[in-house]
């Protein structure tokens, strides 16, 4: 069952817009994850928006694989899972700390996973030098060069670079390349020398100009490749910018104090403490000190367990420090007392920092309020279940689509009225449904859904065939979860009884009650279509008045129940006597009306085939039938006119084809006059 994001946008910029630290909110989509919400940090990492998107998507390759791996192993084992990595900025590189939540809602899965930046021990050079190390076989450019210092090819990312055409530039001697120029071609020939010989050397600055004649500075990795007799064939030169870098050094060394800033905000960000390897608290920050309630002065030299709450069993605590005994991080939940007695919930770092000598002498512990986070959670979880329980014990349906008209959610009533499983609704379209001529409605509606709740009548088919006809309020509400996208919200009841008593209704005003034959009514409503057809496509049409030769005197010696088993006789044998395209009308007495549709334009086509039809409506009538006891057979005149010939309007052509019937009746009974003969 598919039901809207129990998390929404307002709600997760709540608890999570100003984080320093970088939240993702993801939902499953096949064997990927799909971009929900992210807070302001994390939206940084990104050139586009991420939301909508995929991380296969949007994540570079090498970082998408990694990412994924934790993010189904938190699916699969249902627990939530801790991973590290590094990511590149301009001029630095940062480490996080990942923890990954996996959440579980219906029949969706989503994820919840909150970055913490570590700070490393390095200098700037460092750091930069670091991340090459650890990233230079994904992203970076790279350029192949034969032992003869000829270039044979290069990457896309270096292609993107500098704007060459490789395929053209394959065999020209790299020194020669409009890349490398004075005075920066004896720094390259040195390296490249050396690199001939078998060197492999990282962290050279080498220079390149552009095609818009800028110097463009990067770091070099030389990797010799050698055969099986160590003679060099090849060099990998492995490249990355830095280019911004160098132009920021002198900018970053005059703005020490940038470092104070960046401490600042972690300290108005999460609350810090460093603990000894007797497990006492040394130093801490101002946010841990203001949570607690203590003074500083209380918690130096204390462990933590001066905020135990009791919450925990000793077992919690023995594992938490074996695990960072052995040197590993510790990430979970601890519930916590403040000095005034309140209860609060903190998301804990732990990390053990080793000395000169690779031992463990401190562990430092980043904490992560997530008090308010748990009360919405439990306030989001009552109102799904208080949303459950009432469509589950509801009769009317609701479904909700997206802006395509696909089910995204339909309540349990629709399961058990409709004869569904409920897989068989999600993902379905909503019109397929419907029967043919509801569908067409409703696509017509989709086309043009409005934001202000409009009303429809549709019918739908069960499982097993059976109609129920439904009668909805819908109404598109903008979709949270998708830009510039909405959801269509509909609640019906079922009305098929009602449906049923104003067809019957509808076929009493516009039928005859004797023989059930459409009415005058019904004459005038639909002449006005198979008119507009005769004119769309230059057809014909011919209007037969018919009267019974001697319904007066059976009535009269018979009695008026024969007389109507007579009426309702001849009735039906003129019905029987016309085409699918046709309709008989009674207009009372023994008086009909035959509409004949789509006829011939022309003369002859049109004459042969008005004689078959009356030809065949004399033959019915003639075959008769007994009626209490007596047989009959009855005969006819009738007179006829056409469109466009005759009239051009339903009322002319009424008038006209009576004067012919008239004239009929004045030659002989049982015969037939056109428009023609009378005038």
């Amino acid at each position: 069952m598919m039901v809207q994001p129990f998390l929404s946008e307002v709600q997760f910029n709540i608890m999570f817009k100003d984080s320093k630290d970088m939240v993702f909110f993801m939902k499953k989509k096949d064997e990927d994850f799909e971009y929900v919400y992210t807070n302001t940090a994390a939206s940084r990492l990104f050139d586009v928006a991420p939301c909508g998107k995929t991380v296969a998507e949007i994540m570079p390759k090498h970082l998408a694989k990694t990412i994924l791996h934790y993010y189904h192993l938190a699916v699969e084992t249902k627990v939530q899972q801790n991973f590290q990595d590094y990511d590149y900025y301009t001029n630095e590189v940062r480490k996080h700390e990942t923890t990954v939540f996996p959440v579980f809602v219906h029949d969706e899965i989503f994820i919840l996973a909150i970055s913490k930046e570590i700070a490393f021990d390095r200098d700037l050079q460092d750091k930069y030098l670091f991340m090459r190390s650890v990233f230079f076989k994904t992203f970076l450019s790279t350029v192949l060069i034969s032992n003869d210092l000829m270039f044979l090819e290069a990457n896309e990312r270096f292609i993107d670079d500098f704007g060459i055409c490789a395929k053209s530039m394959q065999g020209q001697p790299f020194l020669s390349l409009p890349l490398i120029r004075e005075p920066y071609v004896a720094e390259w020939q040195s390296y490249l020398t050396d690199a001939q010989s078998g060197d492999n050397f990282t962290s050279k600055i080498v220079k390149f100009i552009d095609k818009e004649n800028k110097i463009r500075s990067f770091t070099a990795t030389f990797s010799p490749l050698a055969n099986e007799n160590g003679s060099v064939i090849a060099i990998f030169l492995i490249l990355q910018e830095i280019t911004d870098f160098i132009e920021q050094q002198k900018e970053l060394r005059e703005t020490s104090h940038g470092l104070a800033i960046i401490k600042n905000a972690i300290n108005n960000a999460v609350e810090l403490s460093i603990i000894d390897s007797d497990k006492k608290i040394i130093d801490l920050n101002d946010r841990f000190i203001a949570r607690t309630g203590y003074t500083r002065e209380e918690l130096i030299g204390q462990t933590h367990d001066v905020l135990d709450s009791g919450y925990h069993p000793p077992e919690f605590g023995e594992k938490m420090w074996d695990t960072l005994r052995q040197g590993d991080i510790w990430q979970g939940e601890i519930c916590n007392r403040s000095k005034q007695g309140e209860l609060y919930w903190v998301e804990t770092t732990i990390i053990p920092l080793v000395n000169a000598d690779g031992e463990i002498d401190s562990y430092f512990s980043v904490n992560y309020d997530s008090s308010d986070k748990r009360r919405l959670m439990a306030e989001l979880q009552n109102i799904e279940r208080t949303f459950r329980m009432i469509t589950e014990n509801m009769n009317d349906f609701i479904v909700i689509m997206d802006e395509k008209g696909v089910i995204e959610y339909a309540s349990p009533s629709y399961a058990h009225t409709f004869e569904y499983v409920e897989e068989e609704l999600i993902g379905k379209s909503y019109s397929s449904f419907l029967t043919r001529e509801s569908e067409a409605t409703w696509l017509s509606e989709l086309k043009n859904v409005e934001c202000n709740e409009m009303t429809i009548e549709l019918a739908l088919q069960t499982k097993k065939g059976r109609i129920i006809w439904t009668e909805g309020k819908y109404k598109a509400a903008k979709d949270e979860r998708k830009e510039n996208a909405y959801q269509i919200i509909m609640v019906s009841r079922e009305i098929t009884e009602r449906k049923k008593l104003e067809n019957s209704l509808r076929f009493m005003a516009y039928h005859d009650n004797l023989t059930q034959l459409p009415n005058r009514r019904y004459l005038e409503e639909e002449f006005p279509r198979v008119l507009n057809f005769a004119k769309e496509n230059a057809r014909s049409i011919a209007v037969l008045y018919i009267d019974g030769d001697n319904f007066k005197a059976i009535n009269d010696r018979y009695g008026h129940d024969v007389g109507d088993e007579f009426i309702k006789l001849t009735g039906e044998r003129i019905a029987a006597s016309i085409r699918a395209s046709d309709f008989a009308v009674r207009v009372g007495g023994d008086e009909f009306v035959v509409i004949l549709a789509d006829l011939s334009i022309i003369e002859n086509e049109r004459k042969k085939v008005i004689n078959d039809i009356i030809a065949r409506i004399q033959e019915n009538l003639l075959l008769g039938a007994i009626i209490q006891g007596n047989h009959f057979k009855p005969t006819v005149s009738i007179g006829a006119s056409y469109y466009p010939d005759h009239a051009t309007t339903l009322e002319t052509l009424l008038e006209n084809a009576d004067k012919a019937l008239y004239k009929a009746k004045m030659v002989e009974k049982n015969g037939f006059k056109i428009y023609d003969d009378v005038q």
